[in-house]
């Protein structure tokens, strides 16, 4: 019998055993019921019951003081959570680690006057390594709990040592609704890190595996120099193993190697949407970076969940929100990948496995640029005729929404060492053109901003700032008028009544020219017929103070049109 309460606390409880592990100091309560009896409940967990929070918080730190290991502790809701901080906050300065799980009422009962609610948000400050307000338990899942508690572990853990603090919000009915579940210990593979120690060899054997991918994500390092030097590393490692790279233009993978271009696939992003590449199921998946840009990917692993997906993570960023990672290695991308080069050697060089993707992905790549090229000049088309008349040293800052996912999904790999960055954290449209300036205030070569309408109009004051900062800047921006990506959203399909273009899609109905002379700004529409790549090469020649501002019409609804037409026929050849 399933119970939707305990089984996501009971693994949660069970990944802390798994991990090393040994010691909970719970105080009685009502509210904490699920996670009292979870708890108590293993056996190879050892519970000891306070009935004083303040003095449960010492005792378990206590514990830490003298095992190194973090000491778990349990309270109810209310003023219980509160009493922990003295001991949270001496936690903080000797550098111990505690795991403080506080129950709370569920979000519907919060400053409504429940009883014993007070507000349990971060009320420990500054002095955790991390804290959440987790979901209520009914709606998580099991795995999502299980990382949860990895993620506890590694930061109380790492090289900062401390307490971290999880909010559990729990709704009525408290009780079990049969025997209380108490799944196996859930426990790292010998080589992880993660049982509180630093994995040199995060790969071990895994290696030796054929069916192997690399995923890499944005920011797999801080700067441009750095990113462009774990690519390189990336490419060697994948020509050792022969297993296929995913990868974004953001990533510096897809442009510019003179080798390596035979394991960095094209059509990722298109691929990924039918379920005929699920038969592919890789055994093992390193993951680099941030989470991929493109949600068809992060589906895939979803559905195909590889029984090793390895993620190296070295900034402690845990961008796994799909929950498939089954392994977390807080460890440089160049340490992980140089070592298992060193350790396997060339284990080999092609493989049926890396041919049968590169069959899927030609496929999707011939019906790409056939409908593409054959179109008239939407989204697809323009990005790949802006980028190709870019001088080798440029850097495009891309902006979020559809430019990021585009220069993905229809850029070709090869042609000139173009930079592409994005501002791929908080994935806001907010602030891309300011970013773009900052980019050209250090650097000696152009620097062209791919951007939307909405965007662009979100960041005015940063377009009338280049010229007064002595700088210049070439934007391309793709005019729809509105929110292009939202006409791709599920509620813009079908009759459901609803308003999607006032309140979704948001048509500004300004003309952009309207910008030309304005604080430095040079504007212009590259019609239909115009050369998109001569207006790009003679701004990007420029010097002048100022921006030059391109702007390229697109009919939105041809372009979503477009969009669909490409995910149709690409599952019809993958079909065939």
């Amino acid at each position: 019998m399933t119970d939707p309460v305990y089984d996501p606390i009971a693994a949660f409880a069970a990944t802390l055993a798994g991990h090393g592990v040994t010691d909970v100091v719970i105080s009685p309560g009502s509210r904490s019921t699920p996670l009292s009896v979870a708890f108590h409940a293993r056996p190879d967990l050892r519970t000891t019951i306070h009935i004083d929070e303040r003095s449960a918080g010492f005792f378990a730190l206590g514990q830490a003081r003298a095992t190194g290991r973090p000491s778990v502790l349990i309270c109810t809701s209310g003023s219980a959570a509160a009493n922990y901080l003295p001991a949270v906050v001496e936690a903080n300065y000797a550098g111990l680690p505690l795991i403080v799980c506080t129950a709370d009422r569920p979000p519907e009962l919060r400053q409504w006057g429940a009883g014993q609610t007070i507000d349990q948000v971060g009320i420990y400050g500054s002095n955790t390594r991390w804290f959440a307000d987790l979901p209520v338990p009914s709606d998580w899942t099991q795995a999502a709990a299980s990382m949860a508690a990895m993620r506890a572990i590694d930061l109380a853990t790492g090289p900062q040592r401390g307490p971290v603090h999880l909010n559990w919000p729990l709704r009525e009915p408290l009780e079990p609704v049969g025997a209380v579940p108490v799944p196996a210990a859930i426990t790292p593979r010998p080589n992880s890190h993660a049982v509180f120690q630093l994995a040199e060899d995060p790969l071990g054997d895994l290696t030796e595996l054929e069916k192997g991918i690399i995923i890499v994500g944005p920011d797999v390092a801080p700067g441009i120099e750095e990113q462009h030097k774990i690519s390189d590393w990336i490419l060697r490692f994948a020509e050792s193993v022969a297993w296929p790279v995913f990868a974004e233009p953001i990533t510096q993978l897809r442009r510019g190697h003179r080798h390596g271009n035979e394991y960095v696939m094209n059509a990722v992003d298109h691929l990924c949407k039918h379920s005929t590449v699920d038969s592919l199921r890789p055994d093992v998946v390193v993951r680099l970076g941030a989470s991929p840009t493109t949600k068809p990917v992060r589906q895939w692993l979803e559905r195909v969940r590889p029984e090793h997906v390895v993620l190296i993570d070295q900034e402690q960023r845990w961008h796994d929100a799909s929950f498939t990672a089954t392994e977390h290695h807080r460890v440089s991308p160049v340490t992980a990948l140089g070592r298992a080069r060193r350790l396997g050697g060339g284990v080999r060089n092609r493989s049926k496995w890396l041919d049968d993707w590169w069959g899927l992905d030609d496929k999707a790549s011939t019906v790409v640029d056939r409908i593409v090229e054959q179109g008239p000049r939407l989204s697809a088309r323009v990005t790949r005729e802006f980028v190709d008349a870019l001088p080798e040293e440029a850097i495009v800052m891309t902006s979020n929404s559809m430019p990021v996912r585009d220069l993905d999904s229809f850029l070709s790999n090869g042609g000139p060492n173009t930079t592409f960055v994005g501002n791929r954290g908080a994935s806001g449209i907010d602030g891309i053109i300011s970013t773009g300036l900052g980019l050209a205030s250090g650097q000696d070569g152009p620097v062209v901003v791919y951007i939307g309408d909405l965007a662009l109009l979100h960041d005015l004051t940063g377009l009338a700032s280049a010229a007064r900062l002595g700088l210049h800047l070439t934007i391309v921006c793709i005019d729809t008028d509105g929110g292009g990506i939202f006409s791709m959203l599920p509620i813009a399909q079908g009759d459901r009544g609803i308003d999607v273009e006032t309140l979704f899609r948001t048509p500004h109905g300004i003309d952009l020219n309207g910008l030309d002379g304005f604080a430095g700004i040079r504007a212009s529409t590259i019609g239909e017929d115009a050369d998109i790549g001569a207006a790009v090469k003679a701004a990007v020649a420029s010097t002048e103070p100022g921006v030059d501002l391109l702007i390229v019409p697109v009919d939105g609804d041809a372009d979503v049109a477009q969009r669909r037409n490409i995910t149709a026929a690409v599952g019809e050849a993958l079909a065939r």
